[in-house]
């Protein structure tokens, strides 16, 4: 890779407080592109019966935007279809990252969705969820050539990391739509026994449920009736019981909670 490990740590800290927000996909882009270069990321949900559709979730990178929707527009109303890194993800659970140069594509494809485009070669991260199918891709511009094997090997290990941080991402999205939906599942989850959160006091979930709301420690000692330096204290407790240092930790055990009941 292009740069050392604290780097890394440095760039996956920044991409973790970034999700939720719309800061989250240029982060992306910058996180990959500070080890291998790529010119543009699409991420697409497939059904795995394949005649459900697919929905588009989101284009970031340096393709123009006019061109980025027309073609995901293109895809989602038949391309996915032909999409061999689609089958790959239809057909077997165990690939993970797949592989496939522009120029291996069928003529037809490979018109549409790569010279047209002015690309050469795509890197699919592929994530299976029950009966939907995530496919978080990396393209390489045409003038780029396609990526070495080297290239391949460092999106190979980056891929499936930038894939969980997309698919949490677009879980608290989906989940912050419906905020009195999302206030009350947090509060079930964080009073069930039998997870994690069962750990903590009532007092300690009071105060997890209120982080995970947003409020600050001076509008949660309101709330609680408690000291500023009360909550301080509590929510240090909580994090120590659950094993994490920061709230976008809390966040992320939360949201495995919810996929866990999906």
């Amino acid at each position: 890779m292009k740069s050392d490990w604290r780097r890394f740590a440095d760039n996956m800290t920044d991409l973790a407080k970034s999700e939720g927000q719309r800061s989250f996909y240029p982060k992306v882009f910058d996180f990959v592109n500070a080890f291998v270069s790529v010119e543009s990321c699409a991420i697409f949900k497939i059904a795995a019966d394949k005649q459900t559709g697919a929905q588009h979730l989101a284009t970031f990178g340096n393709l123009e935007p006019g061109l980025a929707n027309f073609l995901a527009r293109d895809y989602v109303r038949d391309g996915f279809k032909n999409d061999p890194m689609a089958q790959t993800a239809l057909t077997s659970s165990n690939v993970k990252v797949r592989h496939i140069p522009g120029s291996k594509y069928a003529p037809e494809y490979r018109s549409r969705y790569f010279e047209k485009a002015g690309l050469s070669d795509k890197v699919t991260s592929i994530h299976n969820r029950r009966d939907i199918i995530f496919l978080v891709n990396f393209y390489r511009a045409k003038g780029d050539g396609t990526f070495s094997p080297t290239e391949f090997r460092d999106l190979e290990r980056l891929a499936p990391i930038v894939g969980r941080f997309v698919l949490r991402h677009v879980q608290l999205i989906d989940a912050l739509k419906n905020k009195q939906s999302l206030d009350d599942k947090i509060e079930t989850v964080l009073n069930d026994n039998t997870r994690i959160f069962s750990r903590l006091s009532p007092k300690e979930r009071r105060v997890g449920l209120y982080i995970l709301q947003g409020l600050d420690e001076t509008r949660i000692a309101e709330m609680l009736s408690l000291a500023k330096n009360t909550v301080i204290t509590y929510r240090r407790r909580l994090y120590t019981k659950l094993e994490i240092a920061s709230k976008a930790d809390l966040f992320r055990l939360m949201l495995d909670a919810f996929h866990r009941e999906q």
